[in-house]
């Protein structure tokens, strides 16, 4: 059986290392091209026409996601996107690229990646093209996920298990029912991503999922406590306060 092509592109020597060491516990890979910078990266994927590339987001003169906008349109090679908690390569993943590794990440994670390529056609580089081309358009409306990081990957979170998103010691936490999560994303992205109807800011550091809300109690200085469906409470502050009254119709 012939041996999985691979090219690997990342600006950091020790990253590099680690991806070669990692791929070389597989018989069935071959590393064909190791890359320090995007452009680089691109000129050996048009040259050697790999099977499957892992790229880096940020890179030097390219950024992967740069590097995969630029493939030819016959280029059957699958893209995987290696990165530390960025954003944009979350939506390509949630946009059809192949897979991403979130960094630091194991022999067992890459497994994973590449039994999804086992499992997955060469996708049409238009497709992955146009999906490229909507990372900065905002969220496809049946998308309704929040990716939110966990051990070694994301967790895609619906919008509806969704309680409240709070700045807390100047870390962004997203609150579901029962779990916490952390994010990087700062509390103004957060609002501009997610649909207005449903959630609301109540204060500078708190927004809430209006469907969660149990109750609404009455609080010192003109300001709303809010109860949400699992028990959690939060305090508005009063210029929210007055625009929630405003929205409620109380």
């Amino acid at each position: 059986m012939a041996k999985l092509r691979v090219l690997i592109a990342d600006d950091e020597s020790p990253a590099r290392a680690k991806m070669l060491r990692l791929l070389g516990s597989f018989d069935d890979v071959e590393v064909v091209n190791v890359s320090s910078n995007g452009q680089d990266a691109l000129d050996n994927l048009r040259l050697l026409r790999p099977d499957l590339a892992f790229l880096d987001i940020e890179m030097p003169g390219l950024t992967g996601l740069q590097v995969a906008e630029q493939l030819d349109d016959d280029l059957p090679t699958r893209i995987v996107f290696a990165t530390a908690y960025n954003e944009h390569a979350i939506r390509a993943f949630e946009l059809h690229a192949i897979d991403y590794l979130l960094k630091p990440f194991g022999e067992e994670r890459l497994r994973q990646t590449l039994d999804r390529v086992g499992r997955t056609e060469s996708p049409s580089p238009t497709r992955l093209k146009q999906s490229l081309a909507e990372l900065d358009r905002p969220d496809p409306a049946h998308l309704n996920k929040l990716p939110v990081p966990t051990a070694d990957r994301y967790r895609l979170l619906d919008y509806s298990d969704i309680l409240s998103i709070e700045v807390e010691d100047r870390t962004t936490v997203v609150h579901t029912r029962d779990k916490a999560y952390t994010l990087t994303t700062s509390l103004d992205a957060l609002e501009k991503k997610l649909p207005p109807a449903q959630f609301v800011r109540i204060s500078r550091s708190i927004l809430i999922n209006m469907n969660e809300i149990r109750e609404i109690v009455l609080w010192f200085s003109n300001r709303y406590k809010i109860v949400l469906s699992n028990g959690r409470e939060v305090v508005s502050s009063r210029e929210r306060s007055r625009q929630l009254k405003q929205l409620l119709k109380i």
